[in-house]
């Protein structure tokens, strides 16, 4: 029995090292969402760039930050690439039609936070379970790199509620709009 053990932990090949492990400073080492939201550090990261701002996405009146992470910290993708940067998606567990995404740059850095929600929280509810609106959190940047990053957010989202599940008999699902908040500016 000591023998097959041996042999099944040698054919595992060799244990991942500190190197190997997923945080905002080594984002190529993340194999998906799940495991960059699980590094406090990012949590962190995404409450200082949020700041104490709130807002009534997924439900009314809370802080934007939880709200941010509850949409990160579902069922993950793997992470795609914006040119350099690194784009991080997740949908919020048991709602999956709720979305999240991160934007970071190589050193992981935050370049831009992003909420896809169906506006029934907010005060505009006409049709709301009928569409999917997107948030963008971002600060002023580079002008290209923003153009670039709101553009495959905003892709991004409509992919995704394209593809969402509609009941038969039901209207499709549609998107609704996106808005570009500057998380720095005044509230």
């Amino acid at each position: 029995m000591l023998g097959v053990l041996m042999m099944l932990s040698a054919a595992a090949g060799p244990a991942a090292g500190p190197a190997a492990t997923c945080a905002p400073t080594r984002l190529a080492a993340c194999r998906d969402t799940n495991q960059l939201i699980m590094v406090p550090a990012f949590i962190t990261a995404v409450q200082r760039f949020i700041g104490k701002r709130k807002a009534s996405y997924l439900y009314a009146n809370g802080d934007v930050a939880d709200q941010q992470i509850e949409v990160l910290h579902g069922p993950p993708d793997e992470p795609t690439r914006i040119g350099s940067l690194y784009r991080f998606t997740a949908c919020r567990a048991h709602s999956c039609p709720e979305k999240g995404a991160a934007v970071l740059d190589p050193a992981g850095k935050i370049v831009a936070l992003a909420i896809l929600y169906s506006p029934c929280a907010t005060a505009d509810t006409r049709d709301c379970n009928r569409r999917e609106d997107l948030v963008v959190f971002m600060r002023a940047r580079d002008r290209l790199q923003r153009v670039e990053v709101v553009a495959n957010l905003r892709a991004w989202a409509v992919e995704q509620v394209a593809g969402s599940y509609t009941l038969p008999g039901q209207p499709k699902m549609r998107f609704g709009g996106m808005q570009v908040i500057d998380p720095a500016a005044a509230q």
